[in-house]
């Protein structure tokens, strides 16, 4: 189903009549009004560009400069998760070390009880170190998410940022790890 529409010189238009982006080239009140923006698409492609929104509405870069600053800033976001990742695990091994040994019975075959010394852990989830890891983590959690959207944005230079700053966090507090599981890893 298609209408007319009569432009200001007088000619006739075809239109489609659910065709927003006509409506918002038309200059109509539903474009004018900001409910919808169709002329701003999402590039689901790899670019070079220095045009981009990051994150929010007013972290808009149009020039060489905004996104060097930008990569930046973004070198340092995951560079700062990696070097989180760290401390998390740093904090937990640490809270490790304080641990109390304990001379345990154990049960073997023939009836008899061997004597070992363990260290027993009890876990507090009210406790000043429970609750640091657990803001923390929701640092960590939301660091990540930003890094993955910001990755999203398919400008490669923005990507290139993201991958630099987590692969130079990694080398410079990655080498200090112990554990072969990383429990505090997110979105990789």
């Amino acid at each position: 189903m298609t209408t007319e529409i009569n432009q200001p010189n007088n000619t006739v238009m075809p239109e489609a009549s659910h065709d927003h982006v006509g409506h918002a080239q038309h200059g109509d009140a539903t474009a004018s009004s900001g409910h919808a923006d169709h002329n701003m698409m999402m590039r689901m492609y790899f670019h070079a560009g220095e045009e981009e929104t990051i994150l929010f509405a007013f972290w808009k870069i149009s020039e060489i400069g905004g996104l060097l600053a930008s990569m930046v800033v973004v070198f340092l976001m995951a560079f700062s998760y990696e070097a989180l990742k760290f401390y998390r695990e740093h904090l937990y091994r640490h809270s490790f070390q304080t641990v109390q040994y304990n001379t345990v019975s154990l049960p073997v075959e023939n009836g008899a009880c061997i004597k070992e010394t363990h260290k027993t852990v009890q876990v507090k989830m009210f406790s000043w170190m429970h609750g640091w890891q657990t803001v923390l983590h929701v640092v960590q959690v939301v660091l990540s998410y930003f890094l993955m959207l910001i990755f999203m944005t398919y400008n490669i230079w923005l990507c290139l940022a993201v991958a630099l700053g987590a692969g130079v966090g990694y080398f410079f507090v990655g080498w200090k790890k112990s554990m072969v599981v990383d429990i505090t890893e997110h979105c990789h």
